[in-house]
């Protein structure tokens, strides 16, 4: 069984991996939140710097992803990416905001069979077979979409293909299509990973049970939620502590603080951090009310201090 932590843009970057790594424990690999391809010959060292070698976490190996629909700066990006030493990357076909899906990136490249197909043979030609992997959706206003573009997709040597079983419609609402992943689990034979809607140790249990073939699960807005989710997986019980909590938030705080210019994009980022973990804290409605008012780091570690943090019953 593999556990992966999920590229959450704006939350699961390096400072985030780095401050996991110091505290917490469970996963065995990250794919990093998505660079988008650029025009021209070469990218900036500043796009690189989340997927930075010499800061990445030890034991804690990283996939870079790209975003991008023109195969020739895919080709850049992945140079660039394989200069700094990374054999392998991830294409994202499966970011579901209608302002990158229009544009026919993300899951707006399931739509252009061409493209994608141009796309994937990019990859494969910078990266030789089996280093470059597919994320993607099930399709964007119906499900039918991935099952057409399987044959083009499995045609490929990719490593695996990972299926959140939403529609880019859907965004985050409504549930998984289980039925839908499990018709593209049969007709799959790529290395599968699955990935949506693992909150609990006991969704993954469910999961688990209804497709026993699958062996790689990414975990995402459920880990970030819960930062010990891997870890409960993995012994199959509750590893949640709240004493390893205070730490990491602390730590990962320090680390979130260090890189913001101010304390505006300080909170940007903390905030966003709290609207997934909240609602996992007894009074978590009441805390996140109080969170999204503080107008500065004082006032945020203040609203945070005068709330006793306890873990919600499951």
């Amino acid at each position: 069984m593999e556990l992966i932590l999920a590229p959450l843009r704006g939350v699961t970057g390096l400072r985030f991996r780095q401050a996991f790594v110091a505290h917490l424990g469970g996963l065995d690999r990250a794919v990093a939140p998505f660079i988008a391809t650029v025009q021209g010959p070469r990218v900036k060292p500043e796009l690189l710097r989340g997927v930075d070698p010499a800061a990445q976490p030890p034991g804690l190996p990283l996939t870079p992803q790209v975003i991008g629909k023109d195969p020739a700066q895919f080709r850049v990006m992945l140079r660039a990416l394989r200069d700094l030493g990374y054999a392998q990357a991830d294409l994202n076909a499966g970011c579901p905001w209608p302002f990158v899906a229009k544009k026919g990136r993300g899951a707006g490249l399931l739509r252009d069979e061409t493209a994608l197909a141009a796309m994937l043979e990019a990859g494969c030609d910078v990266l030789g077979p089996g280093n470059l992997s597919l994320k993607t959706r099930l399709g964007l206003d119906d499900a039918t979409l991935l099952p057409k573009r399987l044959p083009l997709i499995l045609s490929f040597p990719l490593r695996e293909l990972c299926v959140h079983p939403r529609t880019a419609r859907q965004m985050y609402e409504g549930t998984v299509d289980l039925d839908a992943f499990a018709r593209v689990a049969d007709a799959c034979t790529l290395p599968l990973v699955y990935n949506g809607d693992i909150r609990t140790l006991a969704d993954f249990r469910r999961l688990a049970a209804r497709f026993p073939a699958v062996s790689r699960w990414m975990l995402g807005r459920g880990l970030v939620a819960d930062p010990f989710l891997a870890e409960s997986i993995r012994a199959d019980r509750d590893a949640r502590d709240l004493d390893r909590f205070r730490a990491w938030h602390a730590d990962l705080l320090e680390r979130l603080a260090a890189d913001a210019p101010g304390d505006h994009a300080l909170l940007g980022h903390l905030k966003e951090l709290w609207s997934y973990l909240a609602p996992t804290f007894r009074d978590g409605t009441r805390l996140w009310d109080a969170l999204k008012l503080t107008r500065t780091r004082a006032e945020f570690e203040r609203a945070l201090a005068l709330t006793p943090l306890a873990y919600a019953d499951r």
